[in-house]
């Protein structure tokens, strides 16, 4: 008996272990993810497709960016819970929160540099879109709360019978469209950023998976 006490202990605190990881994975993950967005944004050669919507909105109404991607996520994952009649996870909620906080974080501080010429711009760019690619697979890996837009897609996806890549897609052209027609600042970098993100985030899913894993193999769970 005091054996099994012993072996349940052990599977508890493994089980702790493991899920203290994963909240730090996910923590980590949507930081990388506002300090790729920031890196991205002060490279001023555009900006990935939803935070054309998120400064259009910004400039609109005076918000901060940060307030205006929480905002833009509540609203989404609201939508999503209403038609799904299901309630969002708290991890989703801490998700879109954490995102916004983050990014208003780093761009107040001033921990991006500013560069006049075009090839460190540039440079900025490509870094801010492998930093969001790194940080967005860190964070699905964790499974601990998927994003606003991920609820979406896939409500989406199974509602009107469509690939998940084809609502994905529908999804970006909206909100690229919405902020572009707002005054949200399309250039360069929104139209790199769309095809080189995914094969990232693809690659940093993969590997965090792989390490999650390995680690859940390590505490017997």
């Amino acid at each position: 008996m005091e054996k099994m006490n012993y072996e349940l202990i052990d599977d508890r605190v493994g089980m702790n272990f493991f899920y203290l990881t994963r909240v730090i994975v996910f923590v980590i993950g949507v930081f990388i993810l506002a300090l790729g967005a920031a890196t991205v944004m002060n490279g001023r050669v555009g900006v990935a497709t939803w935070d054309v919507l998120h400064i259009g909105l910004s400039n609109l109404t005076k918000l901060s960016v940060g307030r205006c991607v929480q905002i833009v996520g509540v609203v989404m994952v609201l939508m999503t819970s209403f038609f799904e009649k299901k309630r969002p996870s708290m991890g989703t909620v801490l998700n879109l929160l954490m995102v916004g906080f983050f990014l208003n974080t780093i761009l107040d501080s001033n921990l991006i540099p500013s560069f006049a010429g075009m090839i460190p711009r540039v440079i900025l760019l490509i870094a801010g879109i492998v930093l969001m690619g790194i940080g967005s697979g860190m964070y699905v890996a964790s499974k601990i709360g998927a994003g606003p837009r991920d609820g979406m897609t896939l409500f989406i996806a199974k509602r009107f019978s469509i690939s998940v890549r084809l609502s994905r897609t529908l999804l970006e052209i909206t909100a690229l469209t919405t902020g572009w027609i707002i005054g949200g600042p399309v250039a360069l970098g929104t139209f790199v950023s769309v095809p080189l993100i995914g094969p990232v985030m693809q690659a940093s899913l993969k590997f965090w998976t792989r390490q999650l894993n390995k680690l859940s193999g390590c505490v017997d769970l």
